[in-house]
C-alpha cells in the first residue's frame, strides 16, 4: 500500500511538473511571474501585479518592454523601474525574448509574443504600449512601422529608430527621454544635438503625427537637442537632477501628443525614474476599435 501511495504521489508531481514547463509563476518584488512559450517557440515574461489575483477577470492596460543588446531581459526589466511602476498602478507588463542584435527583422516573432499575452491574459487591447531602452527602442520603432495602429503610445529611451510612413491614418503619442550626456554631439556652433540617428527619428515622428508647420525645419541653434521649438517647456527636479520636458500639442488633446524629456547630465543608463515618467505620459491615451486614438484626462 506504502508504495502505491509513492506511486500516485509520484506520477501526480511529474504531472504537475509537465503542466507547469511551458508557464510557471514566482513572485518577483510583489510581482507575479508567468513565463511562457508559444505554440511558434517564442518565449515570453509576464509580471501580473497583486491587484490580478484580487480581481482576474478585470482588464488592465499592457506595457511592452523591450531591451537593450546583450544580458537577459528580465534581470533588465529589474533595474528599469517598471516593476514597482506596474505594481502601483496595476498593469501587465511584458517582456519578449527576441534577438537584441536584429531589432528591426523581429517584429513578427515578439507581435506572436504579444498576441499570446493578448489571448491569454486580461489585457485591455485599447491601452497596449510599448517602452524599449537603447537598442530596445529599435524594436519599439521597428513593431510602430509594421503594426501602427497597434500600441495606444509609445516611449523611447536612449535611442530609436525612424518611422518608415511619414503618414498615416494613426496618430502615436510618443516620448523620447534621454540624458544630456547620453547619444549627444555638440555642433561647431557650440549647440547641443542628439546623434542622426535620433535626428531622423524625430523628424519622421512629428511627421507621422502632422505636428510640424508647413515648411518647418529643425534649428539646434534655437532650441538644442531635438531642433524643433516645443509648445511648452516644463522643468522638474527628481531627486536631485533637473529633468526638461519639451511638449508638442496637437488640436483636440488637452495634453501632450509628443514629449522630449532631457535629463540634466544623465547617461546611457537605465533609471527608476524613467518608467515612472513613461507611464505618467503613456496613461493619458487609449486606442478605439478602429484604431482611432482617445485622450482618457
Amino acid at each position: 500500500m506504502k508504495r502505491l501511495w509513492s506511486m500516485i504521489l509520484i506520477f501526480v508531481l511529474v504531472f504537475l511538473s509537465l503542466c507547469g514547463c511551458s508557464h510557471s509563476g514566482k513572485k518577483e518584488l510583489g510581482m507575479r511571474e508567468e513565463n511562457y512559450t508559444t505554440e511558434g517557440g517564442e518565449e515570453g515574461w509576464m509580471y501580473l501585479p497583486d491587484a490580478v489575483e484580487e480581481n482576474p477577470e478585470e482588464k488592465r492596460p499592457l506595457v511592452m518592454v523591450t531591451c537593450a543588446f546583450g544580458g537577459h531581459p528580465v534581470e533588465k526589466l529589474q533595474s528599469a523601474g517598471w516593476i514597482q511602476q506596474a505594481q502601483e498602478a496595476g498593469l501587465l507588463l511584458l517582456v519578449p525574448e527576441y534577438k537584441t542584435t536584429e531589432s528591426y527583422s523581429q517584429t513578427e516573432r515578439i507581435k506572436e509574443i504579444l498576441d499570446y499575452a493578448i489571448e491569454h491574459y486580461p489585457v485591455d487591447t485599447t491601452r497596449i504600449y510599448a517602452t524599449g531602452f537603447s537598442n530596445g527602442g529599435g524594436a519599439v520603432g521597428a513593431m510602430t512601422n509594421d503594426y501602427p495602429g497597434l500600441f495606444a503610445g509609445i516611449c523611447f529611451m536612449s535611442w530609436m529608430m525612424p518611422l518608415k510612413h511619414l503618414s498615416s491614418p494613426y496618430e502615436v503619442p510618443f516620448q523620447i527621454i534621454q540624458g544630456s550626456e547620453d547619444l549627444t554631439l555638440e555642433m561647431d556652433s557650440g549647440a547641443m544635438r542628439v546623434i542622426d540617428d535620433e535626428v531622423w527619428g524625430i523628424e519622421s515622428l512629428m511627421r507621422f503625427n502632422d505636428l510640424l508647420e508647413s515648411g518647418e525645419a529643425k534649428d539646434f541653434d534655437k532650441t538644442e537637442y531635438w531642433g524643433y521649438e516645443p509648445d511648452e517647456v516644463e522643468t522638474s527636479t527628481i531627486e536631485g537632477t533637473t529633468w526638461t520636458f519639451s511638449n508638442y500639442y496637437k488640436e483636440d488633446y488637452s495634453v501632450p501628443l509628443g514629449q522630449l524629456v532631457m535629463i540634466e547630465g544623465g547617461k546611457h543608463e537605465l533609471t527608476q525614474q524613467k518608467a515612472f515618467v513613461a507611464w505618467d505620459f503613456l496613461r493619458h491615451y487609449a486606442r478605439g476599435e478602429n484604431g482611432a486614438l482617445i485622450q482618457l484626462e
